[in-house]
């Protein structure tokens, strides 16, 4: 379970206007839900990703977690270039007080990587590392779990076994999914919000909030907090 009680966030992009992700939020996200939140490109959805996760701690208010929360599914930035990937693992299974060797064979064995998980991650390519960050993501039970647009990586059958394991990890936990796509929340999630000028707007379809951030980008809409929540729950 994850409660944000008046949360306010900035994103403060070098160079750029701060972009507000959240402005006073306050909402409940229950143990065991399956939570899909629309965001359109450059949002803050990554931001928002990380604050869920405690990567990131907002500007104001407080985010409580009730059991153990995941790491946005594949965030690679915990691993280090100069380990291997087994040492990686290892590493962060003592970290979160698992068995390290237990990790690792996980990781090993639903990756597939075999040898190439003893080479420095310097060395790797671009998808045996997402292919072992996702392994990671999946070696350890969480009772929520983060995923910002990444369900799966590698080929169209790894996709699937990725799928089905997070499927098994999900008969027990609960799940936030930040998407652009509409469709994928759809299909994923069964309670959905749209973030619309930092607001986190229940609707009661996907594609309605779509719809929402579409109105919203349009030129001297000045749509409300209220019109947007009225508009959502259509």
């Amino acid at each position: 379970m994850i409660t944000l009680s008046h949360v306010s966030h900035l994103n403060r992009p070098q160079a750029e206007d701060p972009i507000v992700v959240l402005g006073d939020v306050s909402v409940l996200f229950r143990a065991g839900e399956r939570v899909g939140i629309l965001a359109a490109p450059g949002s803050g959805k990554s931001t928002l990703a990380r604050l869920f996760s405690g990567i990131e701690q907002p500007d104001e208010g407080l985010i409580e977690r009730q059991g153990r929360v995941s790491w946005p599914l594949g965030f690679a930035a915990a691993l280090h270039p100069e380990l291997s990937g087994a040492e990686n693992i290892g590493l962060i299974g003592a970290i979160l007080g698992q068995d390290p060797d237990e990790m690792i064979a996980f990781c090993d064995a639903f990756s597939g990587l075999g040898a190439r998980m003893q080479r420095p991650l310097k060395y790797a390519s671009p998808g045996d590392r997402a292919l072992l960050a996702f392994s990671c993501s999946l070696a350890v039970p969480y009772a929520t779990y983060i995923a910002d647009e990444v369900l799966g990586v590698g080929s169209d059958q790894m996709r699937a076994r990725c799928q089905a394991m997070l499927d098994r990890r999900l008969t027990h936990a609960g799940l936030i999914f930040l998407s652009r796509n509409p469709a994928q929340i759809k299909k994923t999630c069964t309670t959905f919000y749209v973030l619309v000028s930092g607001k986190l707007i229940a609707c009661s379809d996907p594609a309605i909030g779509a719809e929402v951030l579409k109105l919203s980008r349009i030129p001297g809409a000045d749509l409300g907090a209220d019109d947007m929540a009225e508009m959502a729950d259509l």
